[in-house]
């Protein structure tokens, strides 16, 4: 027998390169990752998301026709009217609420699911839905604890600032006015910086398997430095995915106009227009509703994205991802998790971006000057040493 290594195979090609990326690759990474298991993240989360939307449109459609319903069996003008009317408004708001409570868990699921597939394609390797199950099924309810801490937060924020604004309303309107647009700028700046900070926390709870408490702590470590682009990358996502739902939705429009023709060619009046609203309508609705669960995958597909590049700038991650595709793909077993939050990991210095990168993608430091045209080109060997055999002789 030999002592020399047995030939393995090249490592796979994973989802991102091993090594700390850029703000374009993320970027383009993000939407491209839905070409690699679209089983899981279009045959799952995006279904999901659809069937739960439209679930969810339907169940607050019969709640507010049951409610509004029993107006018509009072006078309009009389006292019950007044407390009914108010009653349905009440119930169609709190299904509204209960609906939309119960999505966003949803969404917390499809979430934390693309989240384990992009780290499993990171390696270059593709997992099941079960597979992926078995990784976040144990931190599923911290999960769905921030995002009920998150709401929640948002609610009492919201709730304050509309209770000062009535306060100073019933004093004096101008002072109700400048106090809403300060706050509601002010708000802004706010929500936006916190969810910058963040944006990784749902991707360290699952991947490091760790409380909300300490995710929340983790995301804020790993954004320092890092904020702005962190946030091009939350903003440009949005972007893109509200201009592709405009985009696409409009031709519905002009498509519920040109059928509602065909479909009464006398041009009555009433039909027509009854015909153009329920198509125009029933498509911009579809079409919404798979933007945005597409916009839901492609949102967590970058949060995990932004997570592991962070901690490959600042803790090493991919040098532990290389060597867990060397271990994996040479045999070797068992094999650790490599995303495991290792307190005492730190990111090795990098080589500073003005050396040349060499063939083999590793970073060397450039040599002297290249030659001009027609200049001889000296000999290989070390620099101010003569060639061996150049007639040159020492006395």
């Amino acid at each position: 027998m030999t002592a020399e290594p047995s030939w393995t195979p090249a490592p796979r090609g994973g989802l991102i390169p091993l090594q700390p990326m850029g703000f374009g690759t993320v970027l383009g990474r993000s939407f491209a990752a839905l070409r690699g298991n679209p089983r899981v993240l279009l045959g799952f989360a995006v279904v999901v998301q659809m069937v739960s939307s439209i679930i969810g449109v339907v169940v607050i459609g019969a709640v507010a026709f049951a409610a509004m319903s029993r107006l018509d069996t009072v006078e309009e003008m009389s006292e019950d009217f007044d407390l009914i009317a108010a009653g349905a408004t009440l119930v169609t708001v709190l299904a509204t609420i209960a609906v939309a409570l119960v999505l966003g868990v949803l969404g917390v699921i499809v979430q934390a699911v693309v989240v384990g597939e992009v780290a499993y394609a990171s390696l270059g390797e593709r997992a099941t839905l079960g597979t992926l199950w078995r990784r976040v099924r144990p931190v599923l309810w911290r999960l769905i604890g921030y995002y009920l801490l998150i709401t929640a937060a948002v609610a009492v924020v919201v709730a304050a600032l509309v209770a000062i604004v009535a306060a100073l309303a019933a004093l004096e309107t101008w002072m109700a006015v400048v106090f809403g647009i300060v706050a509601f700028l002010g708000a802004l700046v706010l929500y936006a910086w916190l969810a910058t900070k963040l944006f990784i926390v749902p991707s360290a709870i699952i991947l490091e398997q760790i409380g909300v408490g300490r995710g929340i702590r983790r995301s804020w470590q790993l954004t320092r430095g890092r904020f702005w682009p962190t946030f091009g990358i939350i903003v440009l996502i949005a972007t893109i995915m509200n201009v592709a739902s405009s985009v696409v939705g409009l031709p519905f429009s002009f498509l519920g106009t040109a059928v509602s023709s065909v479909f009464v060619p006398t041009g009555a009046p009433e039909a027509s227009a009854a015909i153009a609203f329920a198509l125009t309508i029933a498509a911009s609705q579809i079409v919404t509703l798979v933007v945005a669960s597409v916009t839901v995958v492609v949102q967590a597909t970058s949060s995990a994205l932004v997570y592991i590049d962070a901690r490959m700038r600042q803790e090493g991650l991919d040098l532990r991802m290389q060597a867990y595709v060397e271990r994996r793909d040479s045999g070797q077993a068992p094999l650790s998790d490599p995303y495991a939050y290792d307190p005492a990991a730190i990111a090795p210095p990098r080589i500073p971006q003005s050396w040349a990168p060499s063939t083999y993608g590793q970073q060397i430091p450039p040599y002297g000057q290249p030659p001009a045209y027609g200049q001889q080109i000296p000999p290989a060997g070390e620099p101010g040493e003569k060639a061996p055999g150049s007639g040159a002789s020492s006395s």
